[in-house]
């Protein structure tokens, strides 16, 4: 004990911490807290609104040029109820998105976000990836500190003291080749 007194001594009131949030567990967290309606994420509609909806479902997570991307499939319906048949436009296809990560405190959000359908270009396909680079900015937003405090504090067998994490900040954002790294100042207390 009187070791680890020291050794706390000498850290300071404020410590940054490297946090690497690999692929698959970003992928998990999206799955988990974006993708909630049975596997899927309205961007229009819901699946109550059978002629007029749209959903992106199946995420899967991993990084190109230095960017954040993400590749899902997406389906969608524009048309109109007539007599019980949906008469429009509608189409199911692959898309990618290509997105840079920043941080406002401890919510991840994202910008410059391009959106490209998997070798479709038609008018339909176009408008569908126009609207969603432009929603997704406002739908994939993750605030990771109660997660991350949560962890942090999460009592452990055979230790003898509480840990309380405050004043979590994030200092900057990179993507890697395998995962999405945060710089993060925090305050840690051990009672």
């Amino acid at each position: 004990m009187k070791t680890l007194l020291l050794l706390l001594a000498t850290l300071p009131a404020f410590a940054q911490v490297e946090l690497h949030l690999t692929f698959g567990v970003l992928q998990k967290v999206i799955a988990a807290q974006v993708f909630t309606e049975e596997g899927r994420k309205y961007v229009k509609g819901s699946k109550d609104k059978r002629c007029s909806f749209a959903y992106m479902e199946n995420p899967r997570v991993g990084e190109a040029d230095g960017r954040l991307v993400v590749r899902a499939k997406f389906s969608g319906r524009s048309a109109l109820d007539v007599f019980s048949r949906c008469v429009g436009m509608g189409d199911s296809f692959d898309v990618v998105v290509r997105m840079t990560p920043y941080a406002d405190k401890s919510i991840l959000r994202l910008r410059d976000v391009e959106v490209s359908s998997d070798g479709r270009n038609g008018m339909y396909s176009r408008a569908v990836c126009k609207a969603l680079a432009e929603t997704i900015p406002r739908v994939l937003v993750y605030d990771f500190a109660p997660d991350f405090k949560r962890a942090l504090e999460a009592e452990q067998p055979g230790v003898p003291f509480a840990k309380k994490v405050d004043d979590l900040a994030v200092q900057s954002i990179r993507v890697s080749k395998e995962s999405l790294v945060l710089q993060l100042a925090l305050k840690l207390t051990l009672r």
